[in-house]
């Protein structure tokens, strides 16, 4: 690299027309707290988005079972945080 070349325009050439090689989003696990709804109190943990819809219940699909994953963090009683979940249909 020449002393005449700017820095960041290096840099830019260098991405252009690149390959990710990793994903546009980090997705970890995530403790999830149910609010509402007939699984009230109940806890999952796994990989989840914000905003995504899931069914947490037990047995046979139904909709009293799906719930909305928001970004509302709070501490559980054991010091974790948790993002809440609201039934999707009410």
């Amino acid at each position: 690299m020449s002393p005449t070349t700017n820095d960041s325009d290096h840099d830019k050439r260098l991405v252009k027309n690149a390959y990710r090689r990793v994903p546009g989003y980090q997705m970890d696990e995530r403790r999830v707290l149910l609010r509402g709804g007939e699984y009230d109190g109940r806890t999952w943990v796994g990989v989840i988005a914000v905003g995504e819809r899931r069914f947490f219940g037990d047995g046979a699909w139904a909709t009293t079972g799906v719930y909305v994953v928001s970004a509302l963090v709070e501490t559980d009683d054991e010091g974790r945080e948790v993002n809440i979940a609201v039934p999707a249909f009410a």
